[in-house]
């Protein structure tokens, strides 16, 4: 008896005059056991509710709302990697009658993104930000093929490639950091090949159709 808890010794219990009848008893006892097995099952069901709030759960909770505004921007980020690779498959058919109307589409997609709600990380809304004025940049440098810049066509396009890339590797970096993939590319149509609105690599363009002057 010394070593059970006070409020389980005999001296704690007020026992009822007269003295029960032995059905009573019986319920007495039957009712003492269940409060034992229930305490113990209560002290087993405290100590797992314990032990999981002991463990480490930051990461998690600091992740759920980066996860969230991430999964948001899902929509503009794939409209975005489908420019992208319509963009990079254009460019490498030289299809300058599809180029054009694509390089508007995203400079029009990298604005939007910019201006979309900041997320809950300053280093993954920096990520972001900067890989959508990337590809503005690209969309932006991809109109000077059919403006009448004078700059080499090649010259221009390598510019494009390069600002897409950039653009991929801070959203690459993004995707990391938050723990999700980057967006997927629908299917990109077709190009078309050997068009007379093509780009060249050779010498600037025009201005009317993307085609190389002199």
């Amino acid at each position: 008896m010394a070593g059970r808890p006070a409020w389980l010794r005999g001296e704690s219990w007020r026992i009822a005059e007269p003295p029960l009848t032995p059905a009573a008893t019986g319920a007495a006892v039957l009712g003492a056991v269940v409060l034992v097995v229930g305490c113990f099952l209560t002290a087993g069901s405290d100590f797992t509710e314990g032990s999981t709030a002991a463990t480490p759960v930051g990461v998690e909770v600091d992740q759920s709302p980066l996860a969230s505004w991430y999964t948001s921007t899902q929509g503009m980020r794939g409209s975005i990697a489908t420019s992208v690779a319509s963009a990079r498959a254009y460019l490498d058919a030289q299809d300058g009658a599809s180029l054009r109307p694509l390089c508007v589409q995203l400079a029009a997609e990298g604005q939007q993104a910019g201006g979309l709600t900041p997320g809950p990380d300053p280093e993954a809304q920096r990520l972001f930000t900067s890989g959508a004025g990337h590809y503005e940049t690209a969309a932006r440098t991809c109109a000077q093929l059919f403006d009448g810049t004078r700059v080499p066509a090649a010259q221009l396009q390598a510019q494009v490639r390069e600002a897409l890339a950039d653009g991929d590797r801070d959203w690459d970096t993004l995707a990391t950091r938050v723990g999700l993939p980057m967006a997927t590319a629908q299917p990109t149509p077709p190009a078309a090949t050997g068009s007379a609105d093509s780009t060249d690599s050779t010498g600037s363009t025009d201005g009317a159709d993307g085609t190389v002057s002199g």
